[in-house]
């Protein structure tokens, strides 16, 4: 739902709507005056206001700021923030009612997930730094349902109807669409490793067109794979490209259909994985570019996210994705 009044937050690179909000909370409401009310009344008054939004608990905090009208996750390198998960959060504020007051022994609040050691705090704040609303969060009571919530100055809880469950790692909030490239648009790819393989496409195949003399030829499983690694390729964590190693442990190059080309370094670092990055030359119009990647399973689908056009990051990729591209030569045997 897009208002009038809303404020624009714009995804990374190419531009997009989310949602955001402010919250409003009365916290002198005593229980008898409790039927069932919003939670959030002056929603739209404090939309405009918000840059700043701290979730944290006693295991983390997460910080994402608007800077430079990207909402950025300030405590991971100013990572680009999942606004989707950003919307979803703020519209079950939006939407909360409160309709019943619980405890307000503070002695009593572990069991409603509002104690120091397990509530979630929610810290909001305008451009000028000052803070515009804070909440208390606890445990979702599937059986209700509903969230237990309190002004952080008061020991009075409440329970609203909305799911506010949320996360304070910085990993939560972080998108994770890389690629989604079907195989019929790749052209050629040229592994550079211990040797050079040069695969070209013949009628939606790759073959392998430098064969060595004594060698045998790459399995067709192998290639296969190969051929579609860049399908729905999701990343699950990051690097900061100055912390890499000097040298990765070898390169591919992808020609695609279309003229993109497509260099891919991969790393494979001790005690933390499979790293690579992704460098891009001659991208056209006819490439899908979001932020989120709804994947289409064509085998002819060109698809990409923004955050693998970042040239800051390199992103942590699974295992197989190393050993589909890290081909080996065989010795034919005699």
């Amino acid at each position: 739902m897009i208002l009038k009044n809303l404020k624009k937050l714009i995804l990374i690179s190419f531009g997009s709507l989310i949602i955001a909000s402010g919250i409003y909370y009365d916290s002198n409401i005593q229980k008898k005056e409790i039927s069932v009310q919003s939670l959030v009344p002056s929603f739209d008054e404090l939309l405009g206001k918000i840059a700043y939004i701290e979730f944290s608990n006693s295991q983390g905090t997460s910080i994402i700021e608007d800077i430079d009208d990207q909402w950025l996750i300030t405590t991971a390198d100013n990572f680009p923030a999942n606004t989707e998960l950003l919307s979803r959060f703020f519209i079950q504020l939006r939407e909360a009612e409160i309709f019943d007051a619980k405890t307000n022994r503070a002695d009593l609040l572990y069991k409603l997930g509002l104690d120091d050691e397990n509530k979630t705090s929610l810290i909001l704040k305008s451009i000028d730094n000052e803070e515009i609303y804070t909440l208390d969060i606890g445990t979702y009571n599937y059986n209700i349902p509903g969230t237990y919530v309190k002004d952080p100055e008061s020991s009075q809880s409440y329970i609203v109807n909305s799911n506010l469950s949320t996360d304070t790692s910085n990993f939560y909030w972080t998108p994770t669409d890389l690629i989604n490239i079907g195989r019929l648009q790749i052209k050629s790819v040229q592994i550079y490793n211990a040797n050079m393989f040069n695969l070209e496409n013949e009628n939606g195949d790759l073959k392998h067109t430098n064969l060595p003399q004594g060698f045998s030829n790459l399995s067709e499983d192998k290639i296969s794979d190969l051929q579609r690694s860049l399908t729905d390729l999701q990343h699950n964590g990051y690097v900061l490209r100055s912390n890499l190693p000097n040298s990765p442990n070898f390169k591919a190059r992808y020609a695609l259909e279309n003229g993109t080309i497509l260099f891919i370094n991969f790393y494979d670092i001790a005690d933390e994985g499979i790293h690579v990055t992704f460098d891009w030359n001659y991208l056209n119009e006819n490439i899908q570019i979001s932020k989120f990647i709804d994947p289409i399973f064509d085998e002819s689908q060109l698809q990409i996210s923004s955050l693998s056009l970042l040239d800051q990051f390199a992103y942590k990729v699974p295992q197989l994705f190393f050993d589909n591209h890290n081909l080996k030569l065989r010795e034919k045997s005699e």
